[in-house]
């Protein structure tokens, strides 16, 4: 499902809202926002999937620090988790949901939030995530759209893990190489959010399940165009060589066929597929004045935060991405 076709699943049901909603369903979002007063606001989200990776304990890890992404890309800092649980103790056994729970808490104690409770359901299907609250000033809420035209484009993951985590699935990898991986997606965005605010972002998300041309186009819609240096953009190791010898997940191709209509000089071969490849916790993708490369450089550095300058912002071609 696109983020477009929520909308018309929604078309003519009334949604309730009041003027304390800062951010809703309209705009698609990473979170929704909630004002408090006028210095805290409560922003909300939530997020669960299948398995990615073999291991219980990492497997909680990595759903845990995707679950709170979607704070960290609005600027705020979560506070309370609850645990979202879909899973048969018959068919796995109580021991795999242990460890799945003690990955997750782990990385909840990291981003210093408290779990405050969950929910489960008895389930054939596997599933875990968390339910975040975090807070965040009204005045510094920062949207998936807003950037502007010679805003530069950043990125603080590499892409490539819905390849890899199919090749993970399929026990082709070298546990070095799952090892890779998984650290990449079990990395916090916690810097990359407090790097992207302190040089005045104008707008930011987290790449996930629409690759990064899918959340790319969410942050321009039909108001801007975008520049994406296809070189530029980094990649996970081993995930090229797996696009070349034809290793694609079926995301991949869904994504392909929704977003490709709003690529410019889009070609064949594996380094552009791997633009649509489905991200599970990816890092922080968001918008800086070009004025400030300098101090986003310099609190990179400081913050501990890879970066990478994949793209500009431009007033040509809008709601298009151009691939150069």
């Amino acid at each position: 499902m696109g983020p477009g076709d929520l909308s018309d699943i929604l078309c003519g049901i009334e949604i309730p809202t009041d003027s304390s909603v800062l951010v809703g369903i309209e705009g698609f979002d990473d979170a929704g926002v909630y004002k408090l007063n006028e210095e805290i606001a409560l922003v909300q989200s939530i997020d669960f999937f299948t398995p990615v990776v073999n291991d219980p304990y990492w497997f909680g890890q990595i759903a845990a620090s995707n679950a709170m992404s979607d704070i960290y890309a609005m600027g705020g800092i979560p506070k309370t988790a609850m645990n979202i649980v879909c899973f048969s103790p018959k068919k796995f056994g109580l021991e795999v949901l242990k460890e799945i729970l003690r990955g997750g808490i782990e990385k909840i104690k990291e981003a210093k939030a408290v779990l405050i409770g969950g929910h489960s359901v008895d389930d054939e299907e596997m599933k875990y995530g968390l339910a975040v609250t975090g807070i965040v000033n009204p005045a510094k809420v920062i949207k998936n759209e807003g950037a502007r035209p010679g805003d530069l484009l950043v990125l603080t993951k590499p892409i490539g893990s819905g390849i890899l985590t199919t090749a993970i699935k399929a026990e082709i990898l070298k546990e070095e190489e799952v090892l890779y991986v998984i650290r990449i997606m079990a990395e916090l965005n916690d810097k990359a959010s407090r790097l992207m605010l302190s040089v005045g972002s104008h707008a930011a998300t987290d790449v996930t399940g629409f690759g990064l041309i899918g959340h790319l186009k969410e942050m321009i819609k039909e108001n801007i165009g975008v520049e994406l240096y296809v070189e530029k953009v980094p990649i996970m190791d081993g995930a090229l060589e797996l696009a070349k010898s034809g290793f694609i997940p079926g995301g991949l191709y869904r994504n392909r066929d929704y977003f490709k209509k709003d690529v410019i000089n889009l070609s064949q071969g594996p380094i552009y597929d791997l633009l649509f490849d489905p991200q599970t916790s990816g890092g922080l993708l968001f918008a800086v004045p070009e004025e400030r490369v300098d101090n986003l450089r310099e609190d990179s550095v400081k913050l501990g935060v890879k970066i990478w300058i994949i793209g500009k912002f431009t007033s040509e071609n809008r709601g298009k991405i151009a691939l150069l």
